[in-house]
């Protein structure tokens, strides 16, 4: 059972599975031009969010993260939802939209919520 912490709803049926988010990262890539971009840490791993944005919307979101199964399936699966037009996404929300995590990895979810939300308050990118 998932510690209280992390009790969400869980993912319906039709959520991708760890394993298929990873068979098909398409969102991990290099930030180089994003608008904003956000970090977080937890431990020893990171991850990163870049988007590029026209005004407000989110036209294009990219992930770099640390070897972690769960860390890279949220992540992909945040920018997913970045892109389809979704407001950013809870640790929660996150949750819900991945399938098969073990519970000891429900972190990894707040941390890329963390990224997207920072990515999105922060100042533009300088432009080089």
């Amino acid at each position: 059972m998932p510690h209280a912490a992390h009790a969400t709803a869980a993912p319906g049926p039709e959520a991708p599975t760890v394993g298929d988010l990873l068979s098909d990262p398409s969102h991990g890539g290099a930030l180089d031009g994003a608008s904003r971009v956000g970090e977080a840490v937890l431990g020893d791993r990171h991850v990163r969010v870049g988007l590029w944005l026209d005004g407000q919307r989110v036209v294009q979101a990219r992930f770099m993260a640390t070897t972690c199964a769960s860390l890279v399936a949220y992540a992909e699966a945040a920018c997913r939802a970045l892109e389809s037009g979704a407001r950013a996404p809870s640790a929660g929300a996150l949750r819900s939209r991945v399938r098969g995590v073990h519970p000891g990895h429900l972190d990894r979810a707040e941390a890329v919520a963390r990224a997207v939300h920072r990515a999105l308050g922060a100042q533009p990118e300088e432009r080089r």
